[in-house]
């Protein structure tokens, strides 16, 4: 009966056009009710993967594994070595198979059982941002992925071609990689079959009951699979996706693949997948997801889901794909130097001597430290490549990479010799200084002076590098404003020292010199560069949150403070919860959060005059309403420590502030917030301004400071 079920799929058996590459023939029956799959799996082995020992592969533990040929050996191995780690309990096997004349080994083997891991919402996962499974098969979708072990996972190679077939029930539907080459009612159940002939580095079956919408654009179809009908919703997203597959083949080169699906998930998602992106039902009716999360995924189709991550030697895609979706779209809105500030304040907040390290050595986000480094600081080295050698050379460099590296594993040396074959340069000190090595500069501006000569004026100032590290090789552009002129004059000056002096000669009197005023240069900020932010707080790694002890929302209160207690928690900081009653001044050594409008510190941590004389009218009507009869969040210096900020929240609605719990933590760019209602809807953000930036100095003549009227012209953006 083996051999009978072996020849008749051998005989539909695909061979791939990548001659060494494995390839996988998966037909898979998924029982929603009981949770299982079970599958069968014709694997075409390269010949030369084998040896005398067998070929090692692992499996979901909940899977019981069969062979289809009784030539073929398989061994079970114990696995203490390779599970303490892994969210999923893995089995490990060895396979052994005859020697064969020809380049390949035809492996039938047959897998069946249960798939529930449950979607976790512990303070981990609420640190990171989302929820997340391993893997899951139940009522209301299955989640299938590389981490789910379904497929055997080999020692010998991670990248594959496959077909998969899947049989569900009769109103499911099913999302995979590459192109869907059968959509039909079989019996009563749905067969659907996805064939993906270029190489995966795992294998996702996606599956639940959806209302499929589709147009073409070109040679790529455009999908939504949305699980409640909603046509308007859909039409935005294929149009938007047609838009952003136009923008990218002109920025990169062609699509690698002939769709891209938006597929709505079950739960609170962002991934990114070849050819599709899963993301959550909340996140989709965002408005502001069609121009930010929403290209930064299709995207990946580039960075990560067509050129693939080497890993063994750091992720180099999530900086890349931040450069050139998130940082794209705010140059394209004239707020680049804005986005890059908010990355460096990020970096700045989070990221310390303990918890700092290398880009090299970033594999994927589990907290804003993570994240700083991981897509902060490589987003930011991309920014700096592209100031070196120009734009042209920059998109021409990493067209080079996107189409020498297409479907195959690429590191970051990879990207330097891309970069070094189109502009001849040698950047291998670039790359380790930024790539291979932590820490970041701290830039310090002393020393300005201007001198008057026969009409000349002639300025001079030093630059210093004032962090613990050894000093870093910067290219730092400096802005002059000069009397009389419309634009400003950039210079730009190569610092590798801890401290030199610099100078310049102007015809007309210089009004103003800025240091690096667009935030171009990786680097921690000053915390008067910046202003106040939620980040700082939530981002200190010793924090205290006073709660009110008199107030009749205590108990409310006390459950915010718990929860964000765990996520910092989760995240190797200290956040110790201590009541008013208890202390008698704020403290002066460590970020604090004062909570509740009857918190007895309330009135120690008001909003100052100056920066209420510069907001709108509609912004201090906005304050006034939330202090009135909404929700209000800000933060402000602390008054014993200017190094320090304060977080102060409190609210009129105390059915508000579970959602806060929830909603304040993703803000964290923000100084100011106003919710209403207890839903904590938000109605304002803002970000207190820069009043005294220690690199920039303004000139004074006979003790008048002139005004500059001269304007920065932001340069063009990477693309339109």
């Amino acid at each position: 009966m083996k051999n009978l079920l072996l020849l008749s799929i051998i005989g539909l058996f695909a061979f791939s056009s990548y001659s060494q590459t494995m390839h996988h023939t998966l037909t898979v029956d998924v029982d929603i009710q009981s949770s299982t799959i079970d599958v069968v799996d014709i694997i075409k082995l390269p010949v030369a993967y084998n040896n005398s020992e067998g070929i090692i592969f692992f499996l979901n533990n909940n899977l019981k594994l069969s062979s289809l040929d009784e030539r073929i050996k398989i061994v079970e191995f114990d696995t203490d070595d390779v599970n303490s780690k892994r969210a999923v309990t893995l089995k490990k096997y060895s396979i052994k198979y005859p020697e064969s004349d020809g380049e390949f080994a035809i492996i039938p083997i047959q897998y069946k059982g249960i798939i529930k891991h449950e979607i976790e919402e512990g303070a981990a996962e609420y640190a990171r941002g989302f929820s997340e499974t391993s893997g899951i098969i139940f009522e209301k979708g299955v989640y299938l992925a590389g981490s789910s072990y379904w497929v055997p996972s080999f020692e010998v190679s991670e990248m594959s071609t496959f077909d998969l077939t899947v049989n569900i029930d009769k109103d499911w539907n099913v999302v995979s990689q590459g192109e869907r080459v059968k959509n039909e009612l079989v019996d009563g159940r749905m067969a659907i079959k996805y064939v993906s002939p270029d190489p995966m580095d795992e294998i996702y079956l996606i599956a639940a009951k959806w209302t499929e919408y589709s147009q073409q654009f070109g040679n790529v179809l455009v999908q939504a699979f949305l699980r409640n009908p909603d046509e308007a919703l859909a039409q935005r997203y294929l149009g938007v996706t047609a838009d952003y597959v136009r923008l990218y083949q002109d920025l990169i080169g062609d699509y690698p693949y002939t769709k891209f699906a938006l597929v709505e998930n079950f739960w609170e998602t962002g991934y990114g997948m070849p050819s599709f992106t899963l993301l959550g039902e909340q996140v989709i009716r965002f408005p502001w997801i069609l121009h930010s999360s929403y290209p930064h995924e299709l995207l990946h189709n580039y960075w990560g889901n067509s050129v693939f991550v080497d890993y063994e030697t750091g992720n180099w895609c999530e900086g890349i794909t931040v450069y050139m979706a998130d940082h794209l779209i705010k140059e394209k809105q004239g707020l680049a130097g804005e986005y890059r500030r908010n990355t460096l304040q990020k970096y700045t907040d989070y990221v310390n001597e303990e918890n700092d390290f290398p880009v090299s050595e970033f594999l994927s986000r589990n907290n804003s430290a993570e994240e700083a480094v991981g897509y902060g600081k490589s987003m930011m080295f991309n920014e700096m490549l592209r100031y070196r050698v120009g734009d042209e050379k920059f998109k021409e460099a990493y067209a080079r990479f996107y189409e020498d590296n297409k479907f195959t594993k690429a590191s970051f040396n990879d990207i330097k010799r891309s970069f070094e074959d189109v502009t001849g340069d040698n950047f291998q000190a670039f790359f380790d200084q930024w790539i291979n090595r932590k820490g970041a500069p701290t830039i310090e501006l002393s020393e300005v002076s201007v001198k008057e000569k026969r009409g000349k004026y002639s300025v001079k100032f030093k630059l210093s590098q004032t962090q613990k590290e050894e000093v870093f090789s910067l290219l730092i552009p400096v802005v002059y404003y000069l009397e009389g002129e419309t634009e400003v004059m950039v210079n730009n000056i190569d610092l590798n020292k801890a401290e030199e002096f610099f100078s310049m000669t102007f015809d007309k009197r210089p009004l103003k010199i800025e240091i690096d005023p667009q935030f171009n240069v990786f680097r921690r900020l000053d915390r008067k560069e910046v202003p106040t932010s939620i980040s700082q707080v939530m981002g200190s790694k010793d924090g205290i949150i006073i709660l009110p002890k008199g107030s009749k929302d205590l108990k409310e209160y006390e459950d915010l403070a718990t929860m964000w207690n765990q996520t910092q928690q989760a995240q190797g900081k200290v956040l110790k919860l201590v009541y008013d009653s208890d202390i008698e001044f704020l403290p002066a050594d460590k970020t604090a959060w004062v909570l509740g409008f009857d918190n007895k510190f309330a009135e120690s941590v008001q909003i100052s005059k100056e920066y209420y004389e510069c907001f709108s009218e509609e912004t201090s009507s906005k304050i006034n309403t939330a202090l009135d009869s909404g929700s209000v969040v800000y933060t402000v210096s602390n008054p014993k420590n200017n190094d320090l900020t304060l977080g102060f929240m409190a609210t009129n609605n105390p059915a508000a502030i579970k959602n806060l719990a929830r909603k304040v933590t993703h803000y964290g760019k923000y100084g100011y917030l106003a919710f209403e209602g207890d839903d904590a809807t938000n109605t304002l953000t803002g970000t207190f301004p820069i009043i005294a930036s220690p690199l920039v100095y303004k000139f004074k003549y006979d003790g008048v400071t002139p005004k500059a009227e001269a304007k920065f012209t932001a340069r063009k953006a990477l693309a339109y």
